[in-house]
């Protein structure tokens, strides 16, 4: 750093703290939030850590400086994440034995009048018709009784003890002949997984619907992320990071819970849902590990699917390796906090 003048000192200082980021983000994957919950914030954060040290790494090139190999050598560790992030794949025409297999969390169809719309479950039993999924799964699904117009013959409701808690669904067009709910810690929990054995052309398949621990942000810390108020600004960020803390630790005991069951599947699988994490989480990692990612096989762009927080994606569509996925779409619709995601999947028949 002698040849640096003071100014590019400071800036490869700064630059240095933001490689450092970027690589711990790297290892927020493989350690348990039980361990060292700040390495899963830095995961959350890895996309903006990227970005900056693009912009160093450009610096660095533009006046011909040799601290570009730093950033060149630890964004190119890095680039094996990118397509967890950015989909660039075309669109697939449609193929023979497929089934379209759809994810949305509604919201409890806006229950609490979140979206200042009327008729939303009107609205979002409309798009469940347009989209014709073959296979729909719903978290935070939300009714007194089973909504007959969806018109799908078989269904898997994980119902709670009392019917006007929410829940999770699992609608089908095809034969269910075998539905269970996961045990979280000895607790059957309906609203964290549940699966059904699908019966489709000559094959078995299992498909679980997944809904991870919630971050629980209130709508304070919604317009804390958007305008943040300097009056408040250690309050906000303290209830944030102690939320953050709590939801890291419990997804991480439920992914392995959940795993553990996927791996003991006598069927391949399809997992759908709401993970509450990013594609660089222990989470995803654990439940994804031998999985394929139906967004990175065929999305574009980037995959957002929470709608208050741009570029956020958190809810999947992964397949046993043995399948093949195409068409991934993140719908557009905004009738929710979240966007409903679609894809193709083909099943392999003898």
């Amino acid at each position: 750093m002698g040849n640096l003048s003071v100014i590019n000192k400071f800036l490869y200082l700064i630059n240095s703290i933001f490689l450092c980021l970027l690589l711990f983000s790297y290892l927020s994957p493989f350690i348990k939030p039980s361990l060292f919950w700040p390495i899963s914030f830095l995961g959350l954060l890895f996309p903006i850590f990227y970005i900056i040290n693009i912009l160093f790494l450009s610096y660095w090139i533009f006046f011909w400086k040799r601290q570009a190999w730093s950033n060149i050598i630890i964004l190119i560790i890095g680039i094996q994440y990118l397509g967890l992030f950015i989909g660039n794949q075309r669109t697939n025409s449609s193929i023979n034995n497929s089934i379209k297999v759809m994810s949305y969390n509604v919201r409890l169809f806006n229950k609490y009048e979140w979206i200042p719309k009327i008729n939303i479950q009107s609205e979002i039993f409309r798009l469940f018709k347009e989209v014709e999924p073959d296979i729909l799964c719903i978290q935070e699904f939300y009714t007194n009784k089973d909504p007959s117009n969806l018109n799908y013959k078989y269904k898997h409701l994980g119902l709670q003890a009392q019917k006007n808690k929410w829940n999770m669904a699992i609608y089908s067009k095809y034969p269910q002949i075998n539905k269970g709910t996961i045990s979280i810690k000895g607790k059957q929990m309906n609203n964290t997984c549940i699966y059904s054995d699908l019966f489709i052309y000559t094959d078995t398949i299992r498909v679980y619907n997944i809904h991870l621990a919630s971050n629980w942000f209130n709508n304070n810390d919604y317009s804390f992320f958007q305008n943040p108020n300097q009056a408040n600004l250690r309050k906000g960020i303290q209830g944030i990071i102690q939320r953050m803390k709590n939801s890291y630790k419990k997804r991480g005991e439920e992914a392995e819970i959940i795993k553990t069951h996927i791996e003991a599947s006598p069927f391949p699988v399809i997992v759908t849902g709401d993970f509450n994490d990013t594609p660089l989480s222990y989470a995803y990692n654990t439940i994804s590990t031998d999985l394929q990612d139906a967004f990175e096989r065929s999305g574009k762009g980037t995959g957002k699917s929470f709608v208050k927080i741009p570029g956020l994606r958190i809810d999947y569509i992964l397949h046993d390796k043995k399948l093949k996925s195409y068409n991934y779409i993140q719908h557009k619709e905004v009738l929710s906090d979240h966007y409903p995601i679609s894809c193709e999947i083909e099943i392999l028949t003898p």
